[in-house]
């Protein structure tokens, strides 16, 4: 090993990138944040605020917006035929700043990554993934603004922003049990192939879970793009019909038994994963969250037709489906996870020794 190979390795042991406070940090708040930007778009959507903000990338205009109806009035130059209300425009408002302080937060993540961590190569392209997607979502939510709120490109938005949730939580998980290249000498390679069978199917099924969840969170997308989000007004049966009436009652009830075939994907997955032998506590964790959140939405998606579809209802339904796509991508991270970089650590200390 020539002295440049043997410098990297032993920075690498130094400062090992789990014990990085400020950046784990960083990436727990990216996921946060985008998970909650998520949320604020259900929330504009379902209040119809998308053109709080007629413009793009200002709004009104102005870096801070009219938060009076009698300026709102006055500046108003969009698609409706009447100006948005002031809380429509703090709505709208509030979406775009979350999103803004969300990519900051992301470009933090990549710098401290490739000036700090370069050695932990599979966090450092999963950051770098996460924020050259978000920069296309951004871009894509001036889109909307600026084409009349199109919901072809709204439903691409939506998707791309739990894309984002997939690689930030994937960046958190590499981070925290990250295996350094310069230790093992080529690129990080996470455990398939060196695990049991049953965890092997864990991970099948768990990743099976998680990509049902998202076709049915996108198929709810694609209902209310189709205006037929609220066709159905009982549950579980639309209207006491077995067979759906209409064109639209068949996009709807195709949303709810993709959401029901999730649910049962999730559940068996939460069940098999917690009865695995050696997990951690966090794998532990999210295999019991996962009963929880998807219960959860069961119920939340019931109470759209319980209440008529009611506002809190609508946002409240796609934030939990969120939470059960984010729940499903930690738990396939953590079933992939690198060997922990502390092992590897010690046994490169024991061997120069």
């Amino acid at each position: 090993m020539d002295s440049s190979e043997s410098t990297a390795k032993e920075n690498t042991i130094k400062s090992p990138i789990w014990r990085d406070k400020l950046l784990l940090t960083l990436m727990t708040i990216a996921v946060i944040g985008v998970v909650l930007q998520i949320t604020l778009g259900g929330v504009v959507r379902v209040t119809g605020s998308g053109d709080g903000c007629p413009d793009w990338p200002m709004c009104f205009g102005q870096a801070f917006p009219p938060l009076d109806q009698e300026t709102i009035d006055r500046l108003y130059d969009g698609p409706r035929l009447s100006p948005p209300q002031p809380h429509n425009v703090l709505i709208e408002f509030s979406h775009r700043t979350v999103g803004t302080l969300v990519g900051l937060i992301i470009v933090a993540t990549v710098i401290l990554v490739w000036t700090r961590h370069s050695a932990y190569k599979v966090v450092a392209w999963l950051a770098t993934a996460e924020f050259i997607v978000i920069t296309i979502v951004g871009g894509l939510g001036g889109a909307v603004v600026l084409s009349d709120l199109n919901p072809a490109i709204r439903t691409v938005h939506l998707f791309l922003a739990e894309i984002v949730v997939f690689f930030a939580v994937m960046a958190l998980v590499a981070a925290s049990y990250g295996r350094p290249s310069s230790i093992v000498g080529t690129t990080s390679k996470w455990m398939w192939g060196r695990v049991s069978h049953e965890h092997r199917s864990a991970l099948i099924l768990s990743a099976t879970a998680g990509i049902v969840t998202l076709i049915a969170l996108l198929s709810g997308s694609y209902a209310v793009w189709k205006e037929a989000g609220a066709v159905c007004p009982s549950w579980p049966l639309c209207g006491g019909d077995i067979i759906p009436q209409s064109t639209f009652e068949w996009i709807h009830m195709t949303h709810r038994v993709l959401s029901l075939v999730s649910i049962i994907l999730v559940l068996l997955a939460g069940h098999k994963v917690w009865r695995l032998p050696n997990i951690s506590g966090a794998l532990r964790f999210a295999a019991l969250a996962s009963a929880v959140i998807i219960f959860s939405q069961m119920l939340m998606g019931a109470a759209n037709p319980w209440t008529t579809f009611a506002e809190w209802a609508r946002a409240g339904h796609l934030s939990l489906a969120t939470l059960a796509w984010v729940d499903m991508v930690f738990i396939v991270a953590l079933l992939l996870r690198p060997v922990p970089g502390r092992e590897l650590a010690e046994a490169s200390r024991s061997s120069a020794e």
